[in-house]
Parts: C-alpha cells; structure tokens; sequence
C-alpha cells in the first residue's frame, strides 16, 4: 500500500495506457491490457469519438483507473477532434473546420479564461459520462509552459493528482515553482514520468522495445515513476488514422511479454495506478 511515509522506500510504477476514447482499436486494446492486468490506469479523451464507449467500460467496471487526458491538439491529418465547449469564445482553440490544431504552438496566444473552461468541460463532460476519475493528465503536452500551472490549479480544485514531475526528462522550464505551487495546493504527481517513444527508427523493432523496457524497468529508482505508452491493436481502422500503427502494436504488446513481466517481478517493483495517488492526496486533504 502506497503511504507518504513508504512513498520513497521502493520503487512504485503506474504502467498507464493513454488516449482512451481515441479509437474503437485503442479502447479494444486498453480494455484486454487492463482485463490482462497488463497496465494499471489509462486516461480518456472526452472529445474523441470513441470516447462513449471507452466511459461506458469505466462504468461496467468501477475498479477500471481512469484519469482525464485533457485535450486541446487534434493530430492526425484526417480522423479529427475539437472542444467540448460550443461558445463563440471557444473558436479560438480551432482551426476553420471547427478542429482542434494539430499541435500545442497555438497555446501562448490563446486567452487562459477560455483554456480554463475548455478544461473544466472537459472534465465535468467525463463526470456526465458516469466516470469517477483518478487523475489528470494532457494530450502530447499541450498544457506544459504556458499553462502548467492551470493544470495544477484544476487537481486542486477536483482533488486529483496530477502528471507532473520536476525530473530533467519531463522538464518544461519551471520546475521548481510548479512543484512548489503543487506542494503548497496539496497536488501529488510522480517523481518521474517516463513515454515510450512514438516511433522508432530503422532497425529498431519489436525487440529492440522490449529490451528498452526492460532496461527502463532494470533502472527505476525509488519512488512513484509513470510509465506512459499508447496501446493499439493491429486493425484497417488504426491503419487509417496513422501510420505509427506497429508502434502502437508494439506497445500493446510490451507488457505483455512474459520477458517484460518477469523482469517486474525479479525486480521487486510495486505496480500502483493514480487511484492510489488519488486516495493518498484525498487522505491527506481531510486529516485522515
């Protein structure tokens, strides 16, 4: 059991599957990982269009650990997504067909008002859905810099954890005040978060990413690291969204190698998920 006082004696790993909603391949994939006990939480994306069925496993089963991946960028060139807000102010975070853009770098010049709400309906739409969440997190960053503090201020405001870490590999420039903000609004986060790379380069196949994982797991340190990945089954609709489909099949297949958890286990490594973070921070919140 995760305590603030063992917090630091063991090495503690949520095993997280992102972009929940994003696809019916995605969710197929997340749901198998988590009825395999393969990961420990995953996160929805409200806006996606299978964002109902992933909530709707949520709810048929309560112990399923769900964060809100909140979302404001819309990647792929031809399967798209855009806020859950539908007032005049909310234009500004699309592009002309009404779309999220395709990365974060329209972010600075966006009033934070209207970044602020868009983020609160996002996780007041997965509340509506019947989802209880565990955390918040954020798709491919888009809330890092600029708008890092809000992401603290809102796991204040619901009492959830939050994906932050002051570690240099998640570094976004404010470190130190984000975590003081963090430690002062009573915020937990991991010690470290650790993604599993979007593409590999030539040469580097499937073996090449379990032994990576491997060596990533060999080399955990004391405390609570989020190991992040993107899981996908091998499918025509996955095949059509993006071309980094074998990666993602890569990660749907990495915790389930028998090498992948043998190592786990010879390793002595706790396996937590955010709801452990979630009750910890809630614990701490009221005394108990």
């Amino acid at each position: 059991m995760l305590t603030l006082k063992n917090w630091t004696e063991r090495r503690h790993l949520i095993v997280h599957a992102d972009d929940f909603g994003m696809c019916h391949s995605t969710n197929r994939a997340i749901i198998d990982l988590w009825e395999r006990r393969a990961i420990t939480s995953t996160t929805l994306m409200v806006n996606c269009p299978w964002a109902p069925e992933a909530a709707r496993a949520a709810v048929l089963d309560s112990a399923l650990d769900v964060g809100v991946h909140l979302t404001s960028t819309s990647e792929w060139e031809a399967y798209k997504w855009g806020p859950v807000l539908q007032s005049a102010e909310a234009r500004i975070l699309t592009d002309e067909q009404g779309h999220f853009p395709p990365d974060s770098g329209y972010m600075p010049d966006v009033d934070p008002a209207v970044v602020r709400a868009e983020m609160v309906a996002q996780i007041e739409m997965a509340q509506r859905l019947g989802m209880d969440p565990t955390h918040l997190d954020n798709h491919m960053g888009s809330l890092r810099n600029v708008h890092h503090r809000l992401l603290i201020e809102l796991g204040a405001e619901y009492d959830l954890p939050v994906r932050f870490s002051e570690h240099p590999a998640y570094a976004s420039g404010d470190e130190a005040e984000i975590a003081a903000l963090a430690k002062e609004q009573g915020v937990l986060h991991p010690d470290r978060v650790i993604g599993l790379p979007f593409t590999y380069r030539e040469g580097e196949d499937y073996d090449f990413a379990r032994d990576h994982v491997i060596d990533l797991l060999r080399g955990l340190e004391p405390g609570v690291t989020e190991l992040l990945f993107h899981p996908s089954l091998e499918t025509e609709e996955l095949k059509a969204i993006t071309d980094s489909w074998p990666y993602r099949l890569y990660d749907y297949r990495l915790f389930l190698d028998p090498d992948v958890r043998r190592v786990i286990e010879e390793e002595n490594i706790a396996l937590i998920g955010w709801r452990e973070l979630r009750e910890l921070q809630r614990s701490a919140s009221t005394g108990r």
